[in-house]
């Protein structure tokens, strides 16, 4: 250290002498390092690492149609649409044979009874066979799609890990399933007619014997609300009814409580929501289909002039329209059904723990019908 000069005794005090100046610091030289628990900065030019959560999201596993994790809306259609795509022999091939040995039986029937009403365009009676007739390929339709709910239940199943099965497959697997779920289906039609007894059938009564005043027209107003209601409720509560019987083997009774359980909660509200959604999309869709064949179909009638027989006609127009919009339609539906059940395990259940296992190690899948356990 340098000494201070000598001052004279009264004198003012020189100032401090500067410190040397030292040279720009050499190249490649960053300082000194930083004290201890400072991370020192990164160098020019450097990226940071990403952060964890998207690099762990790109890995995530997806042998089949659908990531093994709780499924988005996005991924629930792009999956059905994809399983439809690859697999057209059983999903709309398979839609297609059975809505023939359903809807046509149905149809020539229907043709058949609307063929018995004589009722003209210009009567201003109800033709009570006709109108049964022109309904009656309905019917077919529904006994139609539930049976291709069981099988898209089946084919979706062995989809989501990557498998594509075929149609002999497909009915080997889910045949002796079928009773089952037409059990299933009489109980839901019993229990919906059950339903309008009990809540509309008071009002009804009440209307008709009464007089037309406000009162009675009022509490039906309000009792169809309630039925209503009451419809989208148990329409979502049992959902999961026919898929349950095919993928878990279950019974009836089994089915409808292991459907109310899987329902239960918070995720109703989101399962109803898609549901309603994906009702509203194929029902637009049917109506592009079956509207124009109607319409052109029933004035081709007038025009070669047989309107005596058009309930009969009418029966085979509708036929034809719903046999071609079912084959389109109901295999989308259907397995959005199927894979919602799917997602709800994933969610409840850790079922993607199983397929994941299942998936990498060749086994069977969670459930007995890919097992073939039934």
């Amino acid at each position: 250290m340098s000494e201070r000069p000598w001052v004279a005794p009264g004198s003012t005090p020189l100032p401090d002498p500067e410190p040397p100046a030292y040279g720009s610091a050499p190249p490649g030289y960053a300082g000194p390092p930083p004290p201890p628990g400072y991370a020192a900065p990164p160098p020019p030019g450097y990226a940071a690492p990403p952060p964890p959560g998207p690099f762990l999201a790109s890995m995530e596993f997806r042998p089949g149609i659908i990531p093994l994790r709780p499924l988005t809306l996005g991924d629930l259609f792009s999956a059905v649409t994809k399983a439809i795509r690859g697999n057209v022999a059983a999903t709309m091939g398979l839609a297609l044979v059975t809505s023939l040995i359903c809807l046509v039986p149905a149809t020539a029937l229907g043709a058949w009874v609307a063929s018995k009403d004589t009722t003209s365009l210009d009567s201003d009676e109800i033709g009570g066979l006709g109108l049964v007739g022109s309904y009656l390929p309905s019917v077919g339709s529904l006994i139609s799609s539930v049976a291709l709910t069981g099988f898209l239940a089946y084919v979706i199943g062995q989809a989501v890990l990557g498998r594509k099965v075929g149609i002999e497959e497909t009915w080997d697997g889910t045949k002796r399933r079928l009773p089952a779920v037409a059990g299933a289906v009489l109980v839901t039609i019993l229990g919906a007619l059950l339903l309008l007894g009990v809540v509309l059938g008071p009002p009804i009564a009440w209307l008709v014997v009464g007089d037309a005043s406000v009162g009675p027209v009022l509490v039906l107003l309000l009792a169809v609300l309630l039925a209503l209601l009451l419809y989208l409720w148990l329409w979502t509560r049992f959902a999961f009814v026919t898929a349950v019987i095919v993928l878990e083997g279950r019974g009836v009774g089994s089915a409808f409580a292991r459907s109310w359980r899987l329902t239960s909660g918070t995720p109703f509200w989101r399962i109803l929501g898609i549901r309603l959604l994906t009702a509203i999309l194929v029902g637009f869709a049917a109506q592009l289909v079956t509207v124009p064949i109607a319409v052109l179909g029933l004035v081709a009638v007038v025009a070669a002039g047989g309107e005596d027989q058009l309930f009969m006609w009418q029966a085979v127009l509708g036929g034809i329209a719903t046999l071609i919009s079912g084959v389109i339609t109901t295999p989308f539906s259907a397995g959005v059904d199927a894979l919602m059940v799917v997602d709800q395990r994933i969610r409840r259940e850790a079922l993607d723990v199983q397929l994941i296992h299942a998936a990498s190690q060749g086994g069977p899948a969670p459930w007995p019908a890919g097992a073939r356990a039934h």
